[in-house]
């Protein structure tokens, strides 16, 4: 890095001067968590709302778009995208921390603004069909010091940033994972799920990740290392739960828990009504296979509980989401907008005449019982499967598709179709008995037609 080996006392005396620097450039302005409680979506909104943030011009496929989550694709350069938000930034009155990488393959830095921490990102999308593509993410991280976290003795700091902080310890990986959760759980922060080694913690709109585990690096060292990530909803979820995972591009938390359903739904009602939520019916409706609660607050936001039993695993499976009174408007003008289409639609049809279908019968076939839709036909032993043949070459030489699903000559069922038009075939024919041919038409209506057609 500064043209010397990575042996070099030089390279190790300017890092941990860059590190410390960084940190406490970082820490300026900054509160401990004793202090300062994580934010909530609303103070993280004050600071920013990424869903709202401006992209660049002629931005496509969104990824991600919600409070604290911004990814898309975009056609430009490296260097010209990051300017771009570095320039949208500063106007809302970020401030960049030094460390910022900035070439013409990849751009990266660090924002902060009143203890909030952001990150940006723009790379190549990897597309060698669009050689300017670029992948454009920003992320909030919340406004928790790592620093200031409640961590164990013994633990010894081995690097500390505004994004993540890493410690090591002589402690075993359980001994440190038992006393990193009881100082987390004192400070005020919930368990949030595990994966691993890795585990998260919730306070308010923050999630934590700690990661702990036996690092080879280190000479058997455990090494310990949080970051954070702020969420765009503040969804619950009860700690007794078997696998939580939160995404917060769908804000929807999921969980399996050995509790009963009655527990689950208890547990979110006390929850949400503190925050004024109430369930919209006195209990779950169950609508297909899963049993569906929904919740309402003052400002009309909306969390849906969805729950299911997963007998293989004897867990109830359970999911909770959460939407905004925006984005519920925006799914319910859709809907509205769909049925009215649908309704249009079907009126349209009904005042419109269906489509003519002429098919000529073979002259063995005779017809037992006839309506605009439906033919019942009847034909001697044996003979059903070349009859339907016969018929079916009238469809085929005005360009109808078949669907053939059986055709062995004891029982027959064949689909044709044009644009919305289908008539189906099936036919009876055991050997002994006349044979028994039904036509149906849907999306129009059969007519005889004379030989000359």
């Amino acid at each position: 890095m500064f043209g010397r080996s990575n042996d070099s006392p030089v390279h190790f005396i300017l890092l941990n001067v860059m590190v410390v620097v960084i940190s406490v450039i970082f820490a300026q302005g900054r509160v401990s968590a004793a202090e300062q409680q994580a934010a909530t979506v609303a103070e993280a909104v004050k600071a920013i709302d990424l869903s709202k943030f401006p992209t660049l011009i002629g931005a496509e496929e969104v990824g991600t778009l919600t409070v604290a989550q911004l990814s898309y694709l975009a056609e430009g350069e490296c260097k010209a995208a990051f300017e771009f938000q570095r320039k949208a930034l500063t106007d809302l009155k970020w401030s960049e921390l030094p460390g910022s990488a900035v070439t013409d393959q990849y751009a990266s830095g660090v924002f902060t603004r009143d203890g909030f921490v952001l990150s940006v990102s723009v790379v190549p999308s990897g597309d060698p069909q669009q050689p300017n593509l670029l992948h454009v993410s920003i992320n909030l991280h919340g406004n928790v010091d790592l620093q200031k976290l409640p961590t164990p003795s013994g633990l010894t700091m081995v690097y500390a940033g505004p994004q993540i902080a890493m410690y090591s310890t002589d402690s075993s990986v359980a001994e440190t994972t038992a006393a990193c959760r009881k100082g987390l759980l004192a400070a005020g922060w919930q368990p949030y799920g595990n994966a691993g080694d890795t585990h998260f913690f919730k306070q308010n709109a923050v999630r934590l990740t700690a990661s702990i585990n036996s690092a080879p690096g280190l000479d058997g060292k455990t090494a310990v290392s949080f970051s954070a990530e702020q969420m765009s909803a503040d969804v619950p979820a009860p700690v007794d739960n078997v696998q939580l995972q939160y995404a917060d591009s769908t804000k929807q938390v999921l969980f399996d828990t050995k509790d009963i359903r009655e527990n689950i739904v208890s547990f979110y009602r006390n929850t949400l009504g503190d925050s004024k939520w109430q369930a919209t019916t006195d209990h779950p409706v169950q609508i297909g296979f899963k049993d569906v609660l929904i919740f309402r607050n003052p400002a009309k936001d909306m969390l849906t509980l969805e729950m299911y039993p997963v007998e293989e695993e004897q867990v109830l499976r359970v999911t909770a989401k959460y939407e905004t009174a925006a984005e519920v408007a925006a799914i319910e003008k859709k809907l509205d907008a769909e049925m009215a289409t649908a309704k249009k639609r079907a009126e349209l049809e009904k005042n419109t005449p269906l489509p003519k279908v002429s098919v000529q019968l073979p002259a063995k076939a005779r017809l037992t019982e006839e309506s605009s839709t439906k033919w019942e036909l009847t034909v001697a032993t044996g003979q059903a499967k070349a009859t339907v043949a016969e018929m079916r070459k009238q469809f085929k030489k005005s360009g109808w598709t078949e669907e053939v699903l059986i055709d062995d000559g004891m029982v027959g069922e064949i689909t044709l179709k044009k644009g919305r038009q289908e008539v189906s075939f099936s036919y009876v024919d055991p050997g002994f008995i006349p044979a028994e041919i039904t036509l149906q038409a849907s999306h129009a209506e059969l007519q005889k037609a004379h030989a000359k057609e």
